[in-house]
């Protein structure tokens, strides 16, 4: 009897098996997804348009941008500062030095609007630079935009856009900052930093301009006059056209003087006794940049 019990159960599951299989393979098989081949598309491919060709510029019918000239036109440097050096070798600060006279744009590829010449007085034009696209520098300039009687926004702070090609990358890990309420100077030369005090700021009618200005570079002594010692700045003053009849300019500089009032008394320039005029003499480069607070 467990013999026929056994065989009898393997046949059952045997047919259940079967009709599994039978079941499962009359089964509607799913219907496999459709697979479209596209056509590959053949698009023309464009080159990258060159840059427009700067047309060639007459510099001579354009305006020096140097102290003693007025240049309108020119932008502002809406807010940028100084840019550091990609190579810290040259200085932490990166400024330009001016190789030959070179059109100034009011824009890359804009309106020329000044000459940027390659001597500025008397030394070789070194400018901030405060921007940079492809082959295009943005620099600070030292000339006015407008005199203050028409527009005083206009007379500090000016920039224009220059070729890479016309000048050789430079530096300055200098950099100074005058503190109108406390009279004091800070000087900072990449090594080491030191306040000094100044003895005379632009008086409250005539104030020394506070805006981010830098060292032209020229420097000369006058003695026996009221500026013995001169380091010029690129800023003017603000509130006066002309004070310095033989330039025709409101120049500021920092320099020594033989009087002995202190305090906010000047037409705009920066006072300073002979041992602090020494820490800058024959030592800071120009386009080192001071600011004003």
């Amino acid at each position: 009897m467990g013999g026929v019990r056994t065989t009898e159960r393997v046949r059952l599951a045997a047919a259940a098996l079967l009709c599994a299989v039978v079941v499962t393979g009359c089964a509607d098989a799913p219907t496999p997804e459709t697979v479209v081949v596209r056509a590959p598309v053949d698009a023309p491919k464009t080159a990258v348009p060159a840059p427009p060709t700067l047309p060639a510029v007459d510099l001579s019918t354009l305006p020096v941008a140097e102290p003693r000239n007025l240049v309108p036109g020119l932008p502002g440097t809406d807010g940028l500062e100084q840019r550091r050096n990609d190579d810290p070798a040259l200085g932490t600060w990166k400024t330009a030095s001016v190789l030959r006279d070179t059109a100034g744009y009011d824009a890359v590829h804009g309106t020329p609007v000044a000459a940027v010449p390659a001597v500025t007085l008397d030394v070789p034009t070194v400018l901030p630079v405060i921007d940079q696209r492809g082959g295009w520098l943005r620099v600070l300039v030292a000339t006015r935009g407008a005199l203050p009687s028409q527009d005083a926004s206009q007379v500090n702070g000016r920039s224009v856009w220059i070729r890479a090609d016309d000048t050789a990358p430079a530096g300055t890990d200098w950099r100074l900052h005058l503190d109108l309420a406390a009279l004091t100077l800070t000087v900072d030369d990449g090594t080491t930093t030191s306040t000094v005090p100044v003895k005379a700021v632009g008086a409250p009618g005539t104030p020394t301009p506070a805006v981010p200005q830098f060292v032209v570079g020229s420097q000369w002594e006058q003695p026996g006059t009221y500026t013995p010692r001169v380091l010029l700045l690129s800023s003017q003053s603000e509130t006066i056209d002309v004070y310095d009849t033989a330039t025709g300019t409101s120049a500021t500089a920092i320099h020594t003087s033989p009087f002995a009032a202190t305090g906010p008394i000047s037409n705009g320039c920066i006072r300073v006794s002979e041992d602090v005029l020494d820490l800058l003499w024959d030592k800071v480069p120009a386009g080192t940049v001071l600011t004003v607070s």
